[in-house]
């Protein structure tokens, strides 16, 4: 049976406004189609850009190893980000305002010019390198609700905006251009401590292989990337879920760094 678009955005909005967690999805609004799945998430952000802002670029889910290994899922797969969730340097944000705050340490590219339809092959890591006009170290910030790794779904991540729960960039680096964005090491850091590193380079090989794959497939569903748009490329260090009252430090040497305070309720 064919998934109601409507009512399953319907209920993942009523989750979100409620921070439920949902530990494994309702056999109602499950579907295997990725097409389907990809309107409902078109049906959601609808629901929540009056309170979130409008689409100002998108996360890339699914792209390294050690994302393979945390969920048992292979990408890619892509999400909005909405512009009041986006946040520069340094963020605080509160417990009870989540269902399970996790962090994921990416470089983030902030594209120069509207990017074209894609036209044959589609773009690849050299044809859309033009339309990157920065490169930021950032964290995106994950709420799973709680998932049950165990019985997730491609389209269940899919159909909740990538899990999206913001994106946290680090201060702009005007040499950028000067690092070897396929060649740079990262770590995430609980109060001081160092709990996990990473390499860019096992995000699909390189950040501008992840741009390419979202250009393409965006154009597969009519869509296209525009001037001033993020796009964060997928995570270099698997997903850390922050402890209340911590506070979390993303690394990337020669980008930037980012810091995240998750403070307990008052």
């Amino acid at each position: 049976m064919a998934i109601n678009v409507a009512k399953a955005a319907t209920w993942l909005h009523q989750v979100h406004r409620a921070r439920a967690v949902v530990g494994w999805w309702p056999t109602q609004y499950a579907t295997k189609d990725e097409r389907a799945a990809y309107k409902v998430q078109d049906a959601l952000l609808k629901k929540l850009v009056p309170t979130q802002g409008p689409l100002v670029g998108y996360k890339i889910a699914l792209t390294s190893q050690q994302i393979y290994e945390q969920t048992g899922l292979r990408g890619p797969a892509y999400g909005p980000i909405r512009k009041k969730r986006v946040f520069e340097h340094k963020a605080t944000v509160r417990a009870d305002q989540w269902s399970r705050l996790g962090v994921e340490l990416e470089i983030v590219l902030v594209l120069n010019a509207n990017v074209p339809k894609p036209k044959g092959k589609g773009y690849d890591r050299k044809s859309i390198a033009k339309y990157v006009g920065e490169a930021r170290a950032g964290f995106e910030l994950i709420d799973d609700r709680g998932a049950d790794y165990g019985r997730l779904t491609v389209p269940w991540l899919i159909m909740d905006v990538g899990w999206n729960g913001g994106s946290l960039l680090a201060k702009r680096n005007p040499n950028w251009r000067n690092l070897d964005l396929g060649k740079l090491e990262g770590s995430i850091s609980f109060d001081g401590k160092v709990v996990r590193t990473g390499h860019s380079g096992d995000v699909l090989g390189h950040c501008y292989n992840a741009l390419a794959w979202l250009a393409n497939k965006l154009g597969a569903h009519g869509k296209t990337l525009k001037k001033g748009m993020i796009v964060s490329t997928g995570s270099m260090v698997a997903c850390q879920f922050v402890p209340p009252g911590s506070t979390a430090v993303g690394h990337i040497a020669g980008l930037g760094e980012v810091t995240l305070k998750y403070e307990l309720p008052r």
